[in-house]
């Protein structure tokens, strides 16, 4: 029984079915709600904040964590990706509400909540490495995509060739949806202060920490699965040999299959043509 089982047993209740559609849900109707808050032009040159005030009281904020405002250990997760952009929120509804049921359908409510509670407390850890990073996580839809991207890579673990219509017409792996995701990350690792980009490999902490061992143990064992058939064709290369040499001409069954090889009295094997040659030399 290994570690998660053995939580499962103890702390099973803690599971949460459906947990990544709960969260979906809370996006969609802070997003619904933000667009009602939006602060207009006038009252951002006034000395508004460009938030709406619902959104501006979920950001995860290490110093207002601090000051006693703990729900934002919790409420950050549900900021959308996007505080305007309609479609952007719909496709990112959608979508992630698939990745969360194939990956409940996959591991069970119990091992999806410690994986999305791993990947908060990654984000929450990554605040506290760099105060602001909470800003970063709702500007331009950051959290989400680390939430997302969490969730896309297990699935594209479990289920590479699974394919998913693009925007509903462009048939494409999962793999390359996680491979061109983890390009977007990188990007922006590279674009950003290095404490930030060490911010955002902590925030994918869930996923590393779960599938890394998984997959170095997985390319070990096929290295090692490669190295026992390469010494297996080794092994059969002389059982390739022929089994019949002529002592006369040197042919052999693999020269001509139909060829026929008999042992004379001298304990030599000859081809018939060779053995015939020799009978007629001899009279």
């Amino acid at each position: 029984m290994n570690l998660l089982d053995r939580l499962e047993r103890k702390i099973g209740w803690i599971a949460i079915p459906g947990i990544v559609r709960i969260i979906m849900c809370m996006q969609l109707l802070v997003f619904v709600l933000g667009l009602l808050q939006m602060p207009s032009g006038v009252e951002i040159k006034a000395g508004a904040s460009p938030l709406p005030p619902l959104v501006d009281a979920l950001i995860l904020s290490g110093e207002k964590i601090l000051d006693g405002e703990v729900w934002r250990l919790v409420s950050f997760i549900f900021l959308p990706p996007t505080l305007t952009g309609f479609i952007i929120m719909l496709f990112a509804f959608i979508f992630t509400m698939f990745l969360g049921n194939m990956l409940e359908s996959i591991w069970g409510s119990f091992r999806l909540t410690i994986y999305v509670l791993g990947g908060m407390v990654g984000m929450i850890v990554g605040e506290f490495i760099i105060p602001g990073f909470g800003v970063y996580l709702v500007l331009g839809g950051g959290g989400h995509l680390l939430f997302m991207a969490s969730l896309l890579f297990a699935c594209a673990v479990y289920n590479p060739h699974f394919k998913v219509m693009l925007f509903g017409i462009i048939p494409v792996k999962l793999f390359w949806l996680a491979l061109f995701d983890a390009g977007i990350i990188v990007l922006e690792m590279f674009s950003q202060p290095f404490v930030l980009g060490l911010a955002i490999v902590v925030a994918l902490g869930n996923f590393l920490i779960v599938f890394v061992p998984g997959l170095k143990a997985a390319v070990q064992m096929r290295a090692e699965v490669s190295a026992r058939r390469r010494k297996f064709e080794e092994a059969r290369a002389p059982a390739m040999e022929a089994m019949h040499l002529c002592a006369s001409c040197g042919k052999t069954e693999q020269d001509d299959g139909e060829l026929v090889f008999r042992v004379a009295d001298d304990g030599e094997e000859y081809c018939v043509d060779c053995r015939e040659k020799q009978r007629l030399s001899d009279s």
